[in-house]
């Protein structure tokens, strides 16, 4: 493997991570929001903007959809790209 690829492959391992964060901070201020925590001290202490908070208020009606709707928004980017080299592909078409 030579270097440009492994460092595409940090790149992806770094968004794949970020993504997960971003998921589970979510989780998390989902929760705070139905204990009744304040806005302004979940976005604190998620550090997510508060006018995403806001969305997740008031998008809370079914949670699950609202869990498949931020990881799809996470990983659109990440589905746009190209995972495999033309070889590889070409490789594992007929699987």
């Amino acid at each position: 493997m030579i270097m440009g690829e492994l460092a595409i492959q940090d790149q992806y391992l770094r968004e794949a991570w970020e993504q997960g964060l971003q998921q589970g901070l979510t989780q998390v201020a989902l929760n705070m929001l139905r204990e009744g925590i304040d806005l302004s001290l979940v976005a604190k202490l998620t550090n997510l903007p508060l006018e995403r908070i806001q969305n997740l208020q008031v998008s809370d009606v079914d949670d699950s959809q609202t869990l498949v709707k931020d990881f799809l928004q996470l990983s659109e980017s990440s589905l746009n790209k190209i995972w495999l080299e033309a070889e590889e592909d070409e490789a594992w078409k007929d699987l």
